[in-house]
């Protein structure tokens, strides 16, 4: 038998737990895959699903129901009887599982990124999980295990599958593979901050790149000029970020893509320096990962950029 995760690059400890159950059949009836978007958690949970369903192709197979829309997932499509139908499936998910499985031994639903359902809904499917059906799977993705973003009780009842950020060479060699030209594999594989699923869906976008020389150029002003043109960038930075937030779609976080950006001119600079200078440029990179940190918390971000673009200021 083939191996079902061949196509999901990294993962080796998440994948081993996965093979192991399946080998074993240790199955539970609820998964949680946890990391950030782009990581491949939902490459993996279709992975999963077609170990579990191997009499047909996902994509035609009637004991199988998946949701990874963008836009947040209506309760309709989510509760067995409704006041109006479902939207976007031809049945709800409890609708779905309720079900006998229709050509195998069992149904398995994967809904992606379960904080876009509102407390409540989420409050639905919560008895969904409390009360399983047998010979039923189900596999949710979330970014985070933050009770704002998925209820502790929705966590609680799940197996917990941890995915982390993918090596720069092995999304390099994925890039590759599928066709794209080496030098720009590896530089979107530095851009990707280990998430493979977010290199492949950039791979062809010109603008990425383009982006990523802006973001470069406006670094290299700011070595050695005078204090208000770091604090102009981190203002603009910040306000470009503000936006995002308000936004909705996969757009990339600005102020995580210009961080990415500036650690790839930072280690070029590194590597191609010796001595002192070297170690000025290791520790911007250093600081660099420092405010990426201080952005996933509750500093500001403002001043967490202002404080990192302040110190690459004095660097030349």
């Amino acid at each position: 038998m083939s191996d079902p995760f061949a196509g999901v690059v990294g993962h080796t400890q998440a994948l081993t737990q996965l093979r192991a159950e399946l080998a074993g059949g240790r199955l539970a009836h609820a998964y949680l895959f946890v990391g950030e978007a782009g990581l491949g958690k939902s490459t993996a949970a279709r992975a999963f699903a077609t170990a579990l369903l191997p009499e047909a192709p996902l994509g035609r197979n009637l004991d199988y129901w998946e949701d990874d829309r963008i836009k947040p997932l209506s309760i309709n499509e989510i509760r067995l009887l409704p006041d109006k139908p479902p939207e976007f499936h031809e049945l709800s998910l409890q609708a779905f599982l309720n079900l006998k499985p229709a050509i195998g031994a069992r149904r398995v639903a994967v809904v992606a990124n379960v904080g876009r359902l509102r407390d409540q809904d989420q409050g639905v499917l919560l008895k969904t999980l409390e009360e399983p059906h047998p010979h039923r799977v189900i596999m949710l993705t979330t970014s985070s295990l933050n009770p704002f973003v998925v209820l502790p009780t929705v966590v609680s009842r799940c197996r917990r599958v941890f995915f982390h950020p993918v090596p720069a060479s092995d999304i390099e060699e994925l890039l590759t593979r599928n066709g794209v030209q080496s030098e720009r594999a590896r530089l979107l594989a530095e851009l990707a901050r280990g998430r493979p699923g977010w290199a492949m869906r950039v791979a062809g976008d010109e603008g990425v790149i383009e982006l990523h020389r802006n973001w470069t150029r406006r670094l290299e002003e700011v070595f050695g000029a005078p204090a208000d043109v770091p604090l102009n960038v981190a203002e603009e930075l910040d306000a470009a970020q503000m936006a995002w937030r308000r936004s909705e779609g996969e757009v990339e976080d600005p102020a995580l893509f210009a961080l990415a950006s500036w650690q790839v001119e930072l280690r070029r600079r590194m590597l191609s320096t010796r001595g002192k200078e070297q170690g000025r440029w290791a520790r911007l990179v250093e600081l660099s990962y420092d405010t990426l940190g201080y952005l996933e918390q509750n500093v500001s971000p403002r001043l967490a950029l202002e404080t990192f673009l302040l110190e690459c200021r004095k660097a030349s």
